[in-house]
C-alpha cells in the first residue's frame, strides 16, 4: 500500500471514530423526554381541542361526542406512533388552548390553529397538516384563468373581509382588480357558479366545503396565501415533535391525509 493510501485510510478512519463518538455524546447528553415517556407508559396522547369549528371538531348533536377532522387525525396520529397509543379528547376554549397545554392538561393541540411565531418560546410546532390559506376558484368553461396573474381585466367574487395577500406583485395586482364583494364566501362561490363573476378568491375551507356540496368550480394554480395548521407540544417535548411529524409526513406520502380530508371536506 503506498503512502497516499495509507495516509487516506487513517484519515478516514479518524473521521469515523470522531463521528462515532460525536453521536455517542450527543445520544448520552440528550435531555429525556419524560412527556413521551409518560405517554407510553400509560399509552394515553392527551389532545386539547375547541369542538366549535366544523368541520374540524364539533359536537355530534346524536352522540354528544366530539368529531371532526382533527380528531380523526388524533387517532391515525397515535396508531403511528406507538402500538395501541389511544386519544383522550379534552375540550378547552380556543383563547385557552395554549394556556391548557402549558399547564399540563393536554399534549398536544389539535384544533386548526396556525402557525404563531410569537409562540416559538413556550411551544414548538409540528410540520404543517392544512393549507386553509386563500385560492383561486373559476368554471371550467372559463378559459385563460390558470393562477393570479391571468385575473387583469377580470371580475373576481370576494367576501366582504377579503385582503390581498401573496407577494408584494401579488398584493398590487389583486389591489387593482375589479373585485365584487359578497357577504360571505359561500355567497361569492354561488356568483361564480351563476355566473356573476369569473373568478373567486376564497379560504380554502370554505371552496373545499362548497366544492363537496356543488360540482362545477375548479381550484387554479397554488394557493395564494398560506395560512398553515400545525400542532403545537411543549417545548420539552422532542421526542414527541419527531414522532408527529415523522407520522405526518408518513401520512401525506401514503395518501392518508389526502383522504381524511376527502372524507371531511
Amino acid at each position: 500500500m503506498s503512502k497516499r493510501w495509507r495516509w487516506f485510510v487513517a484519515a478516514a478512519v479518524v473521521v469515523l471514530v470522531a463521528l462515532g463518538a460525536w453521536l455517542l455524546v450527543r445520544t448520552l447528553t440528550r435531555p429525556v423526554d419524560e412527556i413521551w415517556e409518560r405517554i407510553v407508559g400509560t399509552g394515553v396522547l392527551r389532545v386539547c381541542t375547541d369542538p366549535s369549528w366544523p368541520p374540524f371538531e364539533f359536537i355530534d348533536s346524536a352522540t354528544g361526542q366530539i368529531e371532526g377532522f382533527d380528531i380523526d387525525l388524533a387517532w391515525l396520529l397515535a396508531e403511528r406512533m406507538a402500538p395501541g397509543l389511544r386519544v383522550q379528547v379534552v375540550s378547552v376554549g380556543f383563547d385557552g388552548l395554549y394556556d391548557a397545554l402549558l399547564a399540563g392538561r393536554c399534549d398536544a393541540v389539535l384544533s386548526a390553529l396556525p402557525y404563531d411565531p410569537l409562540r416559538t418560546e413556550d411551544v414548538i410546532y409540528s410540520v404543517a397538516y392544512f393549507n386553509a390559506g386563500q385560492v383561486l376558484l373559476t368554471r371550467p368553461e372559463v378559459a385563460g384563468i390558470e393562477g393570479v396573474d391571468d385575473l387583469e381585466g377580470r371580475v373576481v367574487g370576494v367576501d366582504w373581509g377579503f385582503v390581498p395577500q401573496g407577494d408584494p406583485r401579488q398584493r398590487e395586482l389583486l389591489r387593482n382588480l375589479p373585485v365584487r364583494r359578497y357577504d360571505t364566501a359561500a355567497d361569492a362561490l354561488r356568483a361564480l357558479h351563476a355566473g356573476e363573476v369569473e373568478a373567486a378568491i376564497v379560504d380554502r375551507i370554505s371552496a373545499l366545503s362548497y366544492m363537496r356540496e356543488c360540482d362545477g368550480l375548479v381550484v387554479v394554480g397554488e394557493p395564494i396565501y398560506d395560512v398553515n395548521y400545525i400542532i403545537p407540544v411543549r417545548a420539552e417535548s422532542s421526542t414527541m415533535l419527531e414522532k408527529l411529524d415523522e407520522a405526518l409526513l408518513e401520512m401525506r406520502q401514503d395518501g392518508t391525509m389526502e383522504a381524511l380530508q376527502g372524507h371531511w371536506f
